[in-house]
């Protein structure tokens, strides 16, 4: 037939390149780029009480990812950030959660079972605002502790390692 051209097969690619191989591909890029950068101790630590403070205090499973646009944004070491973020895991929630609350409540002078009387007389909005707030406030503080923690022990365990290896 005149005119008409025919079509040729396209080559196939030695490998595939779907979406999940690109994801792939682009997760170890981001994978080795973090973990072969080349940090200062003051970086590293603060990477590390982002990454502590965000795994602390409830982000509700955003706080590894948060923790990593945090670094990425202030220049802080991506791989301390996560690394610090699982602080928050199923042996450590239990814990953290009610030292928040004691905590919280101790600040506020609440009762447990003034919450709890609070619920069953049916104000339980009240009860929730209460216990909400006074469960924040122990949380932020113990937030701050750890990731204040997590800063000078780090700080100072990178930088007395990095000095050994210099030597």
């Amino acid at each position: 037939m005149k005119g008409k051209t025919e079509r040729r097969p396209r080559p196939k690619p030695p490998h595939k390149v779907g979406v999940w191989n690109r994801l792939k591909r682009w997760g170890r890029y981001v994978y080795l780029r973090t973990v072969r950068q080349d940090s200062t101790p003051p970086r590293i630590a603060w990477g590390t009480a982002v990454g502590v403070f965000l795994g602390v205090f409830p982000t509700f499973g955003l706080g590894i990812p948060v923790a990593l646009g945090l670094a990425f944004i202030f220049r802080f070491n991506r791989a301390a950030a996560v690394i610090g973020s699982t602080i928050m895991n199923p042996l450590t929630t239990p814990f953290f959660w009610t030292v928040s609350a004691l905590l919280g409540a101790f600040i506020f002078g609440e009762d447990v079972a003034h919450l709890w009387m609070l619920l069953k007389s049916g104000s339980a909005k009240e009860a929730i605002m209460t216990s909400t707030v006074a469960y924040l406030t122990g949380n932020t503080i113990i937030a701050v502790f750890c990731s204040a923690l997590s800063w000078t022990l780090v700080y100072f365990s990178v930088r007395a390692f990095k000095r050994g290896r210099a030597r």
